[in-house]
């Protein structure tokens, strides 16, 4: 028997420090399964979502995401698999109990009728018992915004259900649309209004089935901003997103659907690794850092890039100590297929390498690299369009790579050496280092002193090889 609406109404909960041990769980799913026609679309999944979390639901069309958040709202019951909100089955709610919990922002969504958008969006405070449809403000007659409801105040007498109905217009951007009919709005304009209905229920649960469709970037910018604020006056927030550089910048936690199943469940950090994301949805990327979050930028197909009958152009890099990584990542987005060594296992430029599932040569920390190493690399380089001599710091342990660098030459390989004016402050040889540049410039080795000269130089190698 479903309990009292009025019962485990809790007000908006605060963000604690650490999730794990001080946050209350909000819903938590356990052996979930959602099937139609004898078909499995989602699971088996597990799931926790715990006060205060934003939660980025992530994947591709038919992973499962609105099922996902249909299963959360209790629209569709589990065909095995159990959903608990605050610890009680989600199907023992009643639906305003749920309501005044849980607020929904659906992927698609019909109103047909006349009502004007102050209207429809005070349909919102139905659940806390609001006024509903009676509410009929005027362009001039709306009362200034309460800040109570961004700020997470709980609600009183004093704070009206017109307060909050103007306040979200406000916050949504759609106070000078008041009293325009929801059938003569725009579909981004829509798509506000039906954001703006949703907070007005000012309900300490979010979810948020692909908000951004239909807007344009201010937009966007505008709702994820908005969503930023009431998750930091204490909402809980899970929101389906397609684009992975939202999701990052503003979500805390994120999952990732791949075929109804968690692919992967963690910090933005965690979650976007290029593997990962070339695993799930068959594209490759670079991943940047704007301070501690993550952005991605998409990597150029090879089939765009070169013909069908062509392999991607391979290139040898000299790497180690980081110096590398720019480069890496560029010949990467430009369609080569870059390999790398002799580095380090614990080499920066090894990590970069490993992230793109590159071929590299690696040998142990502190020690001349092994005979078997440079026999590798040779073979590397037999198969390369060029090699490339990254602005490396070279001591005795490396010199090997410069002298490899000169039998290169000596055997019609081409040979780009990426900053060499700086050589001189990065040879901890006594001076063997750039006596070694030197002598390989000399016989025919290029100077590149930028990335992108690099590239070019390789361009026109291949391009001249065609």
């Amino acid at each position: 028997m479903a309990s009292s609406p009025d019962s485990h109404l809790p007000a908006p909960f605060s963000p604690p420090s650490d999730r794990e041990t001080a946050s209350p769980l909000i819903y938590d799913l356990r052996g979930v399964e959602v099937a139609f026609e004898n078909r499995r679309i989602l699971g088996p999944l597990d799931l926790q979502i715990r006060a205060g979390d934003f939660l980025g639901i992530l994947g591709p069309n038919g992973s499962g995401k609105t099922t996902l958040l249909r299963t959360l709202t209790g629209a569709l019951r589990p065909s095995r698999g159990d959903v608990r909100l605050l610890a009680r089955p989600a199907a023992d709610y009643h639906p305003l109990e749920m309501a005044r919990l849980v607020g929904v922002v659906p992927q698609q969504f019909s109103l047909d009728f006349g009502f004007t958008v102050a209207e429809m969006v005070a349909m919102g405070r139905y659940a806390q018992g609001g006024h509903g449809l009676a509410f009929r403000p005027k362009l001039r007659g709306l009362p200034a915004a309460s800040p109570g409801l961004l700020r997470g105040e709980p609600r009183t007498a004093s704070l009206r259900d017109d307060e909050v109905v103007a306040e979200v217009l406000s916050k949504t951007g759609l106070t000078a649309l008041t009293s325009r009919p929801v059938t003569r709005l725009s579909g981004g304009e829509r798509q506000r209004a039906l954001i703006a209905q949703t907070l007005a229920q000012d309900t300490p649960v979010l979810l948020l089935d692909e908000p951004l469709n239909n807007l344009d970037l201010n937009h966007q910018l505008e709702i994820m901003q908005l969503l930023s604020s009431l998750h930091e006056a204490g909402r809980t927030i899970a929101v389906i997103l397609h684009d992975l550089n939202m999701a990052a910048q503003y979500c805390d936690r994120l999952v990732l659907l791949e075929e109804g199943r968690v692919a992967a469940e963690g910090t933005p950090q965690t979650v976007l690794d290029p593997r990962l994301i070339l695993e799930v949805f068959k594209v490759r990327v670079t991943v940047h850092h704007h301070g501690a979050r993550p952005y991605l930028t998409p990597v150029w197909s090879r089939d765009q890039r070169l013909p069908s009958d062509r392999a991607a152009p391979r290139v040898h890099v000299v790497a180690g100590g980081g110096a590398a990584t720019p480069l890496i990542e560029e010949l990467v987005a430009r369609g080569f297929a870059p390999s790398l060594g002799v580095v380090s296992v614990f080499d920066t430029d090894y990590l970069t390498a490993e992230r793109y599932e590159l071929e590299v040569v690696s040998a142990p920390p502190f020690q001349a690299f092994p005979i078997d190493a440079i026999q590798q690399m040779e073979t590397l380089l037999e198969e390369s369009e060029a090699l490339v001599v990254a602005p490396v710091f070279f001591g005795s342990g490396n010199l090997e790579l410069l002298h490899l660098a000169l039998r290169a030459l000596e055997q019609g390989h081409p040979v780009v050496f990426l900053d060499p004016d700086s050589c001189a402050q990065r040879d901890l040889a006594g001076g063997e280092a750039l006596a070694l540049t030197q002598a390989a410039l000399a016989r025919g080795a290029r100077a590149a002193p930028t990335v992108d000269e690099v590239v070019r130089l390789l361009d026109q190698l291949v391009a001249g090889r065609a």
